[in-house]
């Protein structure tokens, strides 16, 4: 169930999870060490800050709430696993397998997810700012949230859901938001990208083929070498983008609607 939207915009806005008191875990932990101190924990009261739980399999634990800032979770195996709401923080990441878990509501500033497979993943009102997911793995993955200055260079997007929910609309757009991000060498094949915001983003050489760039903010987001055919881009803001060497140009769909068309870099 998705936490109430005042909430969200709250972690949107630059909140952050309270620091959790009951232990100093600034150690080694083994898998059934902590899923013991999980069962006797109370929700949100685990601290795991700066501790060490890389290469353990944490498949399906429940880890929600958890003060994780800092924590050491490399090669780690945590799919399927329930990371609602944890403050992940300066966290390593990188290579870890999160298939199918769910991180709505999660703090992962500056976290290290470099070449970690997040796919099917939720990051639903996630705050992902100037993270490192380099090359990871994000195909069919929900991710609704905070992205500015995040480095998604040759990640794989290929389907994912980056699309406005219409549903959850009544205090504001609700949107993923892109802006400064480093997406060269992405691929956004066939991507939900409605509504983002991916003002000054840097797409050069990305793939966009099919993807739904429908009501998205594109203000001088650079498409150089970037495949975008048959991309829609209704009511795109093309103020400024830069679409020189990108391929695909004269299939993109519905131009004729974009905003700010004229403004755009095409030659």
């Amino acid at each position: 169930m998705r936490r109430p939207l005042l909430v969200t915009l709250g972690l949107l806005a630059g909140a952050t999870v309270a620091p959790a008191a009951t232990e100093a875990a600034q150690r080694r932990w083994e898998a059934a060490e902590l899923r013991g101190a999980l069962d006797t924990a109370k929700a949100g009261t685990l601290n795991l800050a700066k501790a060490d739980l890389s290469g353990l399999d944490l498949s399906g634990i429940d880890l929600k709430q958890a003060n994780l800032t800092g924590a050491r979770l490399s090669r780690a195996k945590l799919t399927r696993a329930n990371l609602f709401a944890c403050d992940l923080t300066d966290a390593q990441l990188d290579s870890a397998s999160l298939a199918g878990a769910n991180l709505d509501g999660t703090v992962l500033r500056r976290a290290n997810f470099e070449g970690a497979d997040l796919t099917g993943a939720s990051l639903f009102a996630t705050i992902v700012e100037a993270a490192n997911l380099r090359g990871a793995r994000l195909a069919k993955a929900r991710m609704i949230g905070y992205f500015r200055g995040a480095d998604l260079s040759h990640a794989d997007l290929r389907g994912a859901n980056l699309g406005a929910d219409p549903g959850n609309q009544s205090m504001g757009v609700m949107r993923a938001t892109l802006v400064g991000a480093n997406l060269r060498g992405a691929d956004l094949s066939e991507a939900n990208l409605f509504k983002a915001d991916l003002s000054y983003a840097d797409l050069t050489g990305a793939k966009l083929p099919r993807a739904d760039l429908r009501y998205a903010e594109l203000v001088q987001a650079n498409f150089s070498d970037a495949d975008v055919g048959q991309a829609k881009v209704a009511h795109a803001n093309l103020d400024g983008a830069i679409f020189t060497t990108a391929h695909g140009v004269a299939t993109l769909q519905e131009i004729d609607q974009a905003r700010n068309r004229d403004k755009a870099a095409f030659k």
